[in-house]
């Protein structure tokens, strides 16, 4: 009796453990999701070649429209990522109102041995932006889902 009231506890606290993760961004950890509506996930991307993809198992791509400065060991591709949406101290995805609409912080850790501003950075908070109903990307000028 006690395994069949045990057993569908462990099975929720296993699965939010593999939608939940921690995140160091700065020095300090932070509680983030994968569990999020599925108007978040897919392909963002706007006029030129970079774009951002959030997969719904957590990982993803994050392309560089223009690379920039980096140094010649950082190689100028694709950056694989594992991203998470920020969480509130009641486990809610964090969702910041704003004059548009909503702000979502997603902190976007690389995978790879290439990473942000030009190899220095591992991670980063970038923001996806809800303009009444348009999904955006607020560190491109114009990746749009």
């Amino acid at each position: 009796m006690l395994f069949s009231f045990i057993l569908p506890i462990l099975s929720i606290l296993h699965f939010n453990s593999t939608e939940n993760r921690i995140i160091n961004y700065r020095g300090d950890d932070y509680n983030t999701t994968i569990a999020v509506d599925a108007k978040f996930i897919g392909t963002y991307k706007g006029r030129k070649t970079g774009y951002l993809e959030l997969k719904r198992d957590g990982t993803g791509i994050y392309k560089y429209d223009v690379f920039g400065f980096a140094p010649a060991s950082c190689k100028r591709q694709a950056i694989t990522v594992e991203w998470g949406f920020l969480l509130d101290s009641l486990d809610q995805v964090v969702k910041r109102k704003r004059d548009y609409g909503y702000s979502y912080p997603i902190l976007l850790q690389s995978t790879s041995a290439t990473s942000f501003q030009g190899c220095r950075t591992p991670v980063i908070m970038d923001y996806i932006l809800d303009k009444n109903g348009v999904l955006m990307v607020s560190g491109s000028d114009d990746w749009k889902k």
